[in-house]
């Protein structure tokens, strides 16, 4: 029998039915994650047909999209929503604590070596530390929370490598966003993207979560990562110990491509309207002026990314004509930026902090875009229309380019450039 790979491995584990040859194959998950906006969808079946849920300890349901509401409409969803999670006795139920991809990998819930699905397609951050993990419709959902099953049909296998050293001005959206620039936004489609860190000091776990998060802009069922000792260490240190169960591939797993990655010369990397995979180098775009830089969502907006933009901004001024907005990615990342005092630097440059939550990335709220805007951001998708406004644009890039953009006021192909963040070129603004 041929190599498995870490996808392989995992949907067998879990595989309930006695054909293993079969194409689609019923499945047991380890946890279902839910949110306010599309768990709603499904409350009124699931109490029209007198369900019940299968384990209560293992569903994760968070309010982060109308977190706090912004209008009535909205407020009244929410409140159909944890009414509903409250009356069946949710032990796992965050209200306005964070977003909902952020709390599972904050939760002991997601573990490597699980199946994870979730009622959203960003689910697949989970994969950051070696777990399974892929979003599914309402309906899917639906019955999985009634019988902690679901049909899958296992994926191929595409690995990347990513190999030497990461410079120290690019990160973990950098590598991903060079990804859909090489593969495109189908590159992947309904493939897991099994991503082998052999880089020199291996890409911290924050890096590997935005990488994760991403790989469903390429059209993944999964992004996992094999899992090392970056990945014991951050289970370890949320759990108090590690409880996984590390999948690794075989040394003769077979994959349908493999893409090898080399980091050392990588620089920042710019995914243009109105698409994730309309990615160039930094030094190829034009001057682009902005009127809004935005920093969060689940895809960049842990502390490591807070921390890269503090120390760009520190002892500087965001350009007045920007708007930078940033909301952490969790109400925990939020309290550990405050303590590092990186709360401070970015307010005392002109940022502004909003409650941690979906609302910008998904042009809910807390800075939606207007027709007129053009925005920088962290989130993970730039289409038409999705942070606001069809007539705004929306320009896709790291944290770290994100505050040089608001300092700078533009996008710029010398943002890197010695001095060059700042308006004229100075070292620091008035």
């Amino acid at each position: 029998m041929s190599g498995r790979t870490i996808s392989d491995k995992v949907i067998d584990e879990h595989t309930l039915d006695d054909d293993r040859s079969a194409q689609y194959r019923r499945v047991r998950v380890d946890a279902v994650l839910g949110h306010d906006a599309t768990t709603a969808l499904l409350i009124d079946d699931f109490e029209r047909r007198g369900l019940s849920i299968w384990d209560k300890s293992k569903v994760l349901l968070t309010n982060d999209h109308f977190a706090p509401p912004a209008t009535a409409e909205r407020a009244d969803i929410s409140n159909k929503f944890l009414g509903w999670a409250r009356g069946q006795g949710m032990p796992n139920l965050m209200l306005d604590k964070g977003i909902c991809h952020q709390l599972l990998v904050e939760h002991e819930l997601c573990q490597p070596g699980g199946l994870i699905v979730g009622a959203d397609s960003h689910t697949i951050m989970a994969g950051a530390v070696g777990a399974c993990a892929t979003g599914m419709g309402a309906t899917d959902i639906l019955f999985t929370l009634a019988t902690g099953e679901t049909w899958m049909r296992k994926p191929a296998s595409i690995a990347v490598r990513l190999r030497g050293e990461l410079p120290e001005e690019s990160g973990g959206r950098d590598v991903v966003l060079e990804l859909l620039r090489l593969l495109g936004e189908a590159g992947a489609q309904y493939r897991s993207l099994e991503f082998h860190d052999e880089t020199t000091t291996r890409l911290p776990q924050d890096d590997r979560f935005a990488i994760a998060n991403m790989a469903v802009e390429i059209g993944a069922k999964f992004g996992v990562f094999a899992p090392d000792e970056v990945t014991e260490a951050y289970c370890t240190a949320r759990d108090g110990r590690f409880l996984g169960n590390p999948v690794r591939p075989d040394a003769d797993a077979v994959y349908e491509r493999v893409v090898e990655l080399d980091v050392t010369d990588l620089t920042a990397r710019v995914a243009k309207p109105w698409s994730p995979g309309n990615v160039v180098p930094i030094t190829e775009l034009e001057e682009i002026p902005i009127t809004s830089a935005f920093l969060g969502s689940c895809a960049s907006g842990r502390l490591a990314d807070i921390a890269a933009a503090a120390a760009e901004v520190e002892g500087k001024r965001v350009h007045p004509d920007v708007r930078f907005v940033v909301i952490p990615a969790s109400v925990e990342v939020f309290k550990q930026a405050l303590r590092a005092g990186y709360v401070e630097t970015l307010t005392e440059a002109g940022a502004q902090f909003n409650h941690s939550s979906c609302g910008a990335c998904g042009g809910i709220d807390k800075g939606v875009l207007g027709s007129a805007d053009v925005c920088v951001s962290s989130s993970n998708r730039n289409f038409r229309g999705r942070m606001g406004h069809w007539d705004s644009r929306t320009y896709l890039a790291s944290p770290r380019t994100v505050a040089r953009a608001a300092l700078r006021g533009a996008l710029t192909p010398d943002l890197y450039r010695a001095g060059a963040a700042l308006p004229g070129g100075t070292e620091e603004a008035s």
